[in-house]
């Protein structure tokens, strides 16, 4: 599919911000893949013909468009056409991760078990096998890198720039995944920190893929792992680190550079968690659409679906005092330069926690952008933010743009300013003495 007809398609779509898995639409479930599938006309033809989230059905759809991209790849790289393998791996990566959605998932969620039936965990297998042959057709190396603390370990992927070396050092970007798509999914923020001359490290996220981290606000100690592996590392330049985030991810962005001093600047695309209760209305709405969520998405074995559960505000309220940035006194921590980005009709994180980051901290420094035709992530604007975002961090950390520090005005003591007078009114006396008596010699 030609990008222009890509661009023509999501122009087309209907905003619609919800999870509903059986229709595509702007904000609403496929956002998470939009920028990672060339062919959008595949993804929609396919959701035509899903007859439910359970294992049974959901799987096997997914995994047949994404086999389908898998033998093209297999064709093009038989013919040595690498860079058309490499393109349809990524294709079939990309299904093969609507395959497995949204497991494994190890720290609990209400719309999946916590182990994955043995199909979902073939597409899983599938999802990596596709991702890394795509992986060792790119002329830029990448590295598996483990990183651990407290007997805890994630894995992640490193990408150096060309050029970096010892001798070179290269800042470097921390890439923190969401709450459902995983590091093989963020390649391409990945490519957006190497294009602008920056390493990028990918990690999965606490509570998903391949971590034992658990999805808990004390398992910021999991990103502050992966920035000593960084600093570790000859080629970076561990004085000059950044961050970036979507969804998920975007708080822990948030909360990372709240904690760690080391993040010199940050992108945070959608963030919750920042503090924003939100109104009587925009917490029940919330409520109620993650309700029908739970009724109508089971991403598991057919029959295995507990009983959906509503959730009180008392439970609601509990949750956000968990996370919230403001309430644990980490809000004031963030300094450093930001960049913030989402889209207005947002049904998970309501847009008001991109208005509070604005709202606090110094005066300079913080970049925004709300798109009033979006939602969660603003996907459908991503090919306008992105490029700028990581040419915007890559200022930041290699040109060291710092907010302004407004220095209090020295006001010098009354009697000094009074001096000052005097000693003004003195000079002008002598002028006109010495004026004077010129025009007197002169008149002589």
């Amino acid at each position: 599919m030609a990008a222009q007809d890509k661009a023509a398609i999501l122009a087309s779509l209907p905003v619609r911000p919800d999870e509903n898995p059986f229709a595509v639409t702007i904000g609403g479930f496929y956002r998470r893949w939009f920028n990672l599938v060339d062919d959008l006309q595949a993804l929609i033809d396919t959701v035509a013909t899903i007859k439910s989230t359970e294992d049974e059905d959901w799987v096997p759809a997914w995994s047949a468009v994404a086999k389908r991209f898998e033998i093209k790849a297999e064709t093009a790289l038989a013919r040595g056409d690498k860079a058309n393998a490499r393109k349809n791996f990524l294709e079939a990566k990309t299904f093969y991760s609507l395959a497995r959605f949204p497991a494994p998932y190890h720290s609990g969620s209400a719309i999946c078990p916590p182990d994955m039936s043995p199909i979902k965990a073939r597409s899983y297998q599938k999802y990596l096998d596709c991702f890394h042959k795509a992986t060792a057709l790119r002329d830029e190396a990448q590295e598996v890198l483990k990183v651990r603390r407290n007997g805890k370990e994630a894995v992640g992927y490193l990408r150096l720039p060309k050029g970096a070396s010892a001798k070179n050092k290269v800042p470097a970007v921390l890439v923190m995944c969401g709450g459902d798509m995983y590091k093989e999914d963020r390649e391409k923020y990945a490519d957006g920190a190497t294009k602008e001359g920056m390493a990028a490290l990918v990690v999965d996220a606490p509570g998903t893929g391949q971590t034992s981290f658990a999805h808990a606000p004390e398992s910021i100690v999991a990103w502050q792992a992966a920035l000593d592996a960084l600093q570790a590392r000859p080629e970076i330049d561990g004085n000059r680190l950044g961050a970036f985030g979507v969804s998920r991810g975007g708080l822990w962005v948030m909360r990372l550079g709240a904690q760690d001093k080391r993040i010199k600047g940050l992108i945070s695309c959608a963030p919750g968690g920042v503090g924003y209760w939100g109104t009587d209305e925009e917490r029940a709405t919330i409520r109620a659409a993650a309700f029908e969520r739970y009724k109508t998405n089971w991403f598991g074995p057919r029959g295995t679906k507990p009983e959906p559960k509503e959730m009180t505000e008392e439970d609601q309220r509990k949750d956000f005092l968990r996370w919230s940035l403001k309430d644990n006194g980490l809000l004031g921590n963030l300094t450093m330069p930001m960049f913030l980005v989402n889209g207005k009709v947002d049904h998970l994180t309501p847009i008001g926690n991109l208005y509070m980051a604005l709202e606090s901290g110094p005066p300079t420094g913080r970049v925004a952008r709300v798109y009033p035709d979006d939602g969660h992530i603003a996907a459908r604007n991503e090919r306008e933010w992105g490029p700028a975002a990581w040419k915007w961090l890559a200022g930041v950390l290699m040109e060291g743009m710092k907010p302004a520090t407004a220095k209090p005005a020295t006001a010098k003591p009354a009697k000094k300013r009074g001096a000052a007078k005097k000693v003004v009114k003195k000079a002008a006396k002598k002028t006109v003495k010495k004026t004077s008596k010129k025009k007197v010699a002169k008149k002589k």
